[in-house]
C-alpha cells in the first residue's frame, strides 16, 4: 500500500484496484454513475442537492472526509469510495462505496476497494470504528459488508425527504473485529 500524505492526495494500491484522488475530469463519470437507475435503486442519489463541482471542492477542503476514485491497474474508472463524517476525537467514520462500472460487478472490485480503504482507515488513520448505511434491499452489498466483519446495528424506515426506495440498514465494524478478521485471512 502506497501513501503520499493524509489530505486525500493519497494513492492506495490493492490486488485488483488502485484508489487515487478524484480530480475534476472524473466528475462526468461519477455524475453518470449517480444518474444510473440501477445504481440509484441500490444507493440513492449523491448529486440531488449538491452539484458535482461543489461536492469535489468540499471533499478536497474537508478535514472530515477522504474520497478516492477506484480504478483498474490500467487506470480505467470503476467506482469511488469515501470515508466521510470522520470524527477524529471519537475515532469513527462512515464508509461509502459505489462500483459504477456495472460490467465489473461480481468480480471482487468492491471487495478489493473496501479492503484497501478499511486497512487505511484502521492502520493509517487509526480509526476505531467504521459505520455504513445501506438499503436493506442491496443484498450483494450486505453480504460483502458481513464478509468484511460489519455487523447489523439497526434499521431505519425509508426517508421520504430523500425518496429512499427501501429501509436503511445500519452496520458497523470495529478495529478489533477488523484486526481479528485480518488474522484469520492472513
Amino acid at each position: 500500500m502506497e501513501t503520499t500524505d493524509s489530505s486525500c492526495k493519497t494513492v492506495l494500491a490493492g490486488q485488483k484496484t488502485v484508489l487515487r484522488p478524484i480530480v475534476a475530469a472524473d466528475l462526468p463519470t461519477i455524475q453518470a454513475w449517480d444518474a444510473d437507475p440501477a445504481i440509484i435503486a441500490l444507493m440513492g442519489r449523491r448529486f440531488d442537492a449538491q452539484q458535482p463541482e461543489e461536492w469535489l471542492r468540499s471533499v478536497r477542503s474537508a478535514r472530515t472526509c477522504r474520497a478516492w476514485l477506484v480504478v483498474s491497474p490500467e487506470g480505467q474508472p470503476l467506482g469511488e469510495v469515501e470515508l466521510a463524517q470522520i470524527n477524529w476525537r471519537a475515532g469513527t467514520a462512515e464508509v461509502r462505496i459505489c462500483i459504477g462500472a456495472k460490467e465489473c460487478w461480481g468480480q471482487g472490485i468492491g471487495t478489493d476497494a473496501l479492503i484497501i480503504s478499511l486497512t487505511y482507515a484502521f492502520e493509517t488513520m487509526n480509526l476505531q470504528a467504521i459505520y455504513l448505511r445501506v438499503f436493506a434491499t442491496n443484498l450483494r452489498a450486505i453480504r460483502l459488508y458481513e464478509r468484511m466483519g460489519f455487523r447489523k446495528r439497526g434499521l431505519l424506515p425509508p426517508s421520504e425527504r430523500r425518496g429512499d426506495p427501501a429501509p436503511v440498514l445500519l452496520m458497523n465494524l470495529t478495529e478489533h473485529r477488523w484486526a481479528a478478521r485480518r488474522l484469520v485471512t492472513a
